[in-house]
């Protein structure tokens, strides 16, 4: 049997995360013919297959495969945790670490804060994919996950750790082209009227009236107060950092939802100290006001 290539693990761990070679070849930066090859190359390596096609004609891995990635996923984290020691042996903190969280929360949170994050660890890339799903952290999609609820997948391998609210708060356009004018609601659909802050804008609406426009989530709420189209309750750490809105006040009588922020990360890697660093920035960061609230109503 031919020497095998460890490198090429490389390819059938990104092939496992992502499931297809087009998207194995976008993490890794290689073209599909690039990831194919270096695929059979290993499977020529081991007189052995690694692939087969499911009845809907979808590459998979065989069962030899799945166990081949699950022993190479723990050489990546030890490899990083080798490149990490050297880099705390020239007193620098470096590494790539992968960040997912549903998209209002990576685009109006995360990321204007990434300034002060990129000050402190010059020499950490992070890697923020917004995503509604729920990434695997067992399948390394992600490094960590920030989620809103408590994790209901994952198992021993998971650690989670609740590090704030998600505060809301009801806010209009900072410009309206009809001042006075009660605005409308900007509700929710169907599919999501079971979020908590689509079940607060429900019982707070008039049952009677009617609204024009419903949305899916939170980016798009926001999208839609910014441009006049109604109000809406959105995250005041979102809203708070955008000119376009302004906080009015809700009836004292109707305490606004908060939801709370979990941070999940792999066990096997909770000693990578670039993990940590990232973990210590996202559990520091302001989830609810920042300020007091300006009263434009």
């Amino acid at each position: 049997m031919p020497d095998m290539n460890w490198d090429d693990l490389r390819y059938l761990i990104a092939l496992h995360r992502r499931g297809s070679f087009a998207a194995a070849s976008a993490e890794l930066g290689q073209d599909e013919t690039t990831v194919a090859r270096r695929v059979r190359r290993l499977e020529h390596a081991l007189s052995a297959q690694l692939l087969f096609r499911d009845t809907a004609g979808k590459q998979r891995l065989t069962e030899l495969a799945e166990r081949l990635v699950a022993r190479a996923m723990h050489m990546e984290t030890e490899t990083r945790h080798m490149t990490e020691l050297v880099g705390m042996d020239q007193r620098s903190l470096a590494g790539t670490v992968r960040v997912t969280a549903v998209p209002v929360v990576v685009d109006r949170i995360l990321v204007p804060a990434f300034p002060g994050f990129q000050q402190r660890y010059p020499d950490i890339t992070l890697e923020l994919v917004p995503e509604g799903r729920n990434l695997s952290l067992t399948r390394r999609e992600a490094d960590l996950a920030l989620r809103l609820g408590p994790p209901k997948t994952g198992g021993s391998d998971t650690l989670a750790q609740r590090i704030g609210w998600l505060e809301f708060g009801l806010y209009r356009s900072s410009i309206t082209s009809t001042p006075g004018k009660p605005p409308q609601w900007i509700l929710y659909d169907t599919a999501h009227a079971y979020l908590e802050q689509a079940k607060w804008m429900s019982a707070q609406s008039d049952p009677h009236s009617t609204t024009t426009l419903r949305v899916a989530d939170l980016n798009t709420a926001i999208e839609a107060v910014a441009h006049d189209l109604g109000q809406s309750l959105l995250p005041v750490a979102a809203g708070q950092n955008d000119v376009r809105l302004h906080q009015i006040k809700t009836p004292p009588t109707a305490d606004t939802p908060r939801r709370p922020v979990w941070l999940l990360s792999h066990k096997d890697q909770s000693h990578l100290q670039a993990i940590q660093a990232v973990k210590g920035w996202l559990s520091n960061l302001s989830w609810g006001a920042s300020g007091q609230m300006q009263d434009h109503s």
